[in-house]
């Protein structure tokens, strides 16, 4: 009896130094996974065989894919052996696959002696997994507020945890070579998801060196794409007339040359009308000659007499040609 006693006082002991040191982590804002409380999938399969749906309901199972587009429910078919695949012979089947990129830790006052529970969604990016927000998702974890503030009673305190996934680590031991445990962790960046990395979070990842030879230990980042900053293109100038919906533009030089046009233009037409009226004041006027030389149209003219008158009172006189030379 007594060395039962003693042994639910050293359990009793090392719940408690587990709460102080999960109340101590909260404190200074570490993560779920510096807890021991990394998630090890990122895929949910909820999945019933076409007997068992409608007496059992669906049946909740985990993957890991590494990334959104491959969570879906042919994945879950491959991987889980209890979630049907597609076909007629399946008729009635359920397989839904969700994919989550954050891990909410939690527990509420009285239940925290016994660990934290792990719910999880997707958020998309990491300023949106937070612990208000797991408080909103779930109602097993507790909001923010005094009320549920850290107690000196271990059996009142509240915990929470938000952990944004953005690193696979994909690794196995010697001993347990070729079959792969999967583990997630905040990594921050792509840079930060690293090989050494994944070994420094968790046991089941190796180091590097040659004592490790033929094990396995591949990070992969699966957070969300940094974006590339492009250098600004300096404008193109124009080189010619360009025609826009809304303006139509002309390089200066352009404008100028059609200014010079159309004012040769006008002087021209201006003076061409000056000189006819001037043409027509003094009676020229437009003839066409034939290929003898004489003006189209015109008719002989009659004779004409010129008299000369003498002294005497007489007269004499000849007929002068118009075509006569005087």
């Amino acid at each position: 009896r007594r060395a039962a006693k003693r042994h639910d006082a050293t359990m009793a002991r090392i719940s408690l130094l587990a709460l102080l040191a999960a109340l101590l982590a909260l404190s200074h804002g570490v993560t779920a996974a510096e807890v021991g409380s990394a998630t090890d999938y990122d895929c949910t399969c909820e999945c019933c065989a076409p007997d068992k749906c409608a007496t059992e309901g669906t049946k909740t199972y985990t993957i890991a894919v590494g990334s959104r587009d491959k969570c879906t429910d042919e994945a879950c078919s491959a991987q889980v052996s209890q979630c049907p695949d597609k076909g007629s012979h399946n008729s009635g089947a359920t397989v839904t696959a969700t994919y989550h990129d954050c891990t909410c830790s939690c527990c509420k006052s009285g239940t925290c002696q016994n660990g934290l529970k792990q719910y999880t969604f997707d958020a998309g990016s990491p300023d949106k997994c937070t612990q208000k927000a797991c408080a909103s998702s779930f109602s097993q974890c507790p909001d923010e507020g005094s009320h549920n503030a850290a107690s000196s009673d271990p059996a009142a305190n509240n915990m929470v945890f938000a952990t944004y996934q953005d690193c696979m680590c994909s690794c196995c031991k010697e001993n347990k070579c070729p079959e792969l445990t999967y583990s997630y962790f905040d990594a921050g960046s792509k840079d930060k998801c690293t090989p050494k990395a994944c070994a420094s979070q968790f046991y089941s990842c190796p180091d590097a060196g040659a004592h490790n030879d033929g094990t396995i230990n591949v990070a992969l980042y699966t957070g969300p794409k940094e974006a590339t900053t492009l250098a600004p293109t300096p404008a193109a100038q124009p080189t010619g007339v360009t025609v826009t919906k809304e303006t139509t533009q002309m390089p200066t030089y352009g404008a100028a040359l059609l200014g010079i046009f159309l004012i040769g233009l006008v002087g021209t037409v201006c003076g061409m009308f000056v000189y006819r009226r001037v043409q027509r004041e003094r009676g020229f006027r437009w003839v066409q000659f034939d290929d003898e030389g004489r003006m189209m149209g015109d008719q002989p003219s009659k004779p004409t007499t010129t008299v000369e008158m003498n002294g005497n009172g007489g007269s004499h006189g000849h007929v002068v040609s118009p075509f006569d030379k005087v």
